[in-house]
């Protein structure tokens, strides 16, 4: 998923108003942003393979380190002890875990069986969502209108919100239906350009807020 991860975040962020959403995003995202730094590192690899499901080129052939379910958790429960580490509220450090752990299971749902349980098995999972574009659409699209209008619903939110909530849009249209990369290292660069600045526009966004 793309904006299905960013649409946990908005609810995470909206059910606790601590966590900005920049933040929000970061831990929705973080096994997405750690991903790019094993594949560049070689611990992980991917391959283009158009075709090899209706809505990505992306072949994900070896991941566990970022994406496996005992690392996400162990990841998302060292955010929540940063966080902590920080002087944020414990509340705000669950929500975040959780939001991590979101990523696994939003994955779990719309990848086909490459989803790893641990970095030392082969067994793989995956529901396979990904198999048809038209259902992909219209889930992962509900999910983040929804979490849109959760998210925004009794406040008074600013355009650069509805700026960031646009160009999401168009970046998941332009993953669907634009061309495949060129290779995986424009892939992983990208990923590290981008993750980082939507963490800060979600953060300027979430103080914006009145």
């Amino acid at each position: 998923m793309f904006v299905g991860h960013f649409a946990a975040a908005l609810v995470g962020s909206r059910l606790e108003p601590r966590l900005r959403l920049g933040t929000a995003f970061l831990a929705a995202q973080l096994p997405d942003l750690l991903w790019p730094v094993f594949l560049l590192t070689g611990l992980e690899h991917a391959t283009i393979v158009p075709g090899d499901t209706a809505v990505t080129p992306l072949r994900f052939d070896h991941y566990p380190w970022s994406h496996s379910l005992l690392l996400v958790a162990a990841w998302g429960a060292a955010l929540a002890a940063l966080l902590r580490a920080r002087g944020l509220a414990k509340k705000v450090a669950v929500v975040a875990a959780a939001l991590v752990l979101s990523h696994w299971l939003l994955d779990f749902a719309s990848h086909r069986a490459d989803m790893p349980l641990v970095p030392w098995s082969d067994a793989r999972l995956g529901l396979g969502l990904w198999r048809s574009l038209p259902l992909t659409l219209a889930l992962e699209g509900a999910l983040f209108a929804g979490a849109i209008v959760f998210y925004a619903r009794g406040r008074r939110i600013g355009r650069g919100f509805w700026a960031l909530a646009f160009t999401l849009t168009l970046l998941y249209l332009a993953n669907l239906f634009g061309p495949p990369p060129p290779n995986m290292t424009a892939v992983a660069l990208s990923a590290l350009v981008l993750f980082p600045l939507l963490w800060l526009w979600g953060n300027r966004t979430s103080a914006s807020i009145s």
